[in-house]
């Protein structure tokens, strides 16, 4: 794996991400389900920088550990990095998506009934954005949404690599048009879902990786600074009324700078390592919490708990406990086997 992927802190951030994701949801579904309406509103309201600090960390991974196939350049570094990621995504997006299709099909949902439409299934399964039924431009599993910007980046990124440009100014250039296009054609589902700046959070994220690569290093002042800062925009004063990308996603990486920075310090980087079994099972946690959450809930209310507190602790533990051993006896087994398959039969078709 690429040095971006031993950072004990960025796997500490992936953790602190998912966990936003999950408590702003859990809020949600607790509300909806038990009607305990306002409390723990905090934590729906801060949640979805979640999704921001994840963005920013794809760009800066995506950037750092492919530096050395950017400089080859060509058809073959472009195809291998894409593979990759499609192995890292694709599989375990469409085994989730099934399993939310079997739920729709035998039990129903609150979107669909007991059927799904072809068109839509598949716009769902190739990150195509599209409306569900309840009027939402939402794919089957609804946490997938972001994944369709993940998508449009690693096109990006793998096209730059294919036409030897400097990945990062050429995914500005191309992202800046299909953000462009997607403001302009607002009311065109496809096109019109792109038109939000989240997309430049990936090139912070790139950015960020190109100052990681930079010696000497920047001053040792400045990542506790930067973390600080990001605390306080996130987490003490979220309420900020400006666009996205400045409320939450430049604070977002400046937490993601910080984190990276702090790295060199062993204490802190020991201290995040605990952390490291949920950083490495966050895209399964994410990818599942939508299907396990209500059913924690229902188990909760069955036992006999009627605290906001308790039912809103047990559903996240029992989310995140299940999702660690999603991630050990399935997404880590299954994506290792797809990469030594691909190994192989790249290894093979180098063989004169």
């Amino acid at each position: 794996m690429g040095v971006a992927m031993q950072l004990n802190t960025i796997q500490f951030l992936r953790f602190v991400a998912v966990l936003l994701v999950v408590t702003s949801h859990t809020v949600v579904e607790v509300w909806r389900r038990l009607g305990f309406a306002g409390e723990f509103g905090y934590w729906h309201q801060v949640g979805g920088a979640g999704v921001d600090i994840f963005f920013v960390i794809s760009g800066f991974v995506i950037t750092l550990s492919t530096m050395r196939a950017a400089a080859a350049g060509g058809a073959d570094a472009s195809w291998h990095f894409l593979l990759r990621r499609i192995i890292r995504i694709v599989p375990l997006y469409w085994v989730y998506t099934a399993v939310k299709a079997m739920v729709v099909v035998l039990v129903g949902s609150r979107a669909f009934h007991s059927t799904i439409a072809p068109d839509y299934f598949l716009k769902s399964i190739f990150f195509i954005p599209a409306v569900n039924p309840a009027g939402q431009v939402l794919p089957l599993l609804e946490s997938g949404w972001t994944l369709s910007y993940e998508m449009l980046f690693y096109l990006s990124f793998a096209l730059a690599i294919w036409v030897r440009k400097p990945p990062l100014r050429f995914c500005l250039v191309l992202m800046s048009l299909v953000f462009a296009l997607g403001v302009v054609f607002a009311d065109q589902v496809v096109i019109g879902f792109f038109g939000r700046t989240l997309l430049f959070e990936f090139l912070c994220g790139g950015l960020i990786a190109r100052l990681w690569t930079w010696r000497p290093p920047l001053p040792a002042y400045l990542a506790p600074a930067l973390v600080v800062f990001a605390v306080a925009a996130l987490f003490v004063f979220p309420a900020v009324p400006v666009d996205r990308l400045f409320a939450v996603g430049l604070p977002a990486a400046a937490l993601v700078m910080g984190m990276a920075w702090l790295e060199r310090y062993r204490a802190i980087s020991r201290l995040s390592g605990h952390f490291k079994l949920f950083g490495d099972a966050s895209y399964t946690i994410y990818l599942s919490h939508g299907l396990s959450m209500p059913v924690f809930i229902m188990l909760a209310q069955k036992a006999g708990m009627h605290s906001m507190a308790i039912i809103f602790t047990f559903t996240v533990v029992a989310v995140f406990a299940l999702g660690g051993l999603l991630y050990v006896a399935g997404e880590r087994p299954l994506t290792a086997w797809l990469n030594r398959q691909v190994g192989r039969k790249m290894a093979l078709a180098s063989t004169p």
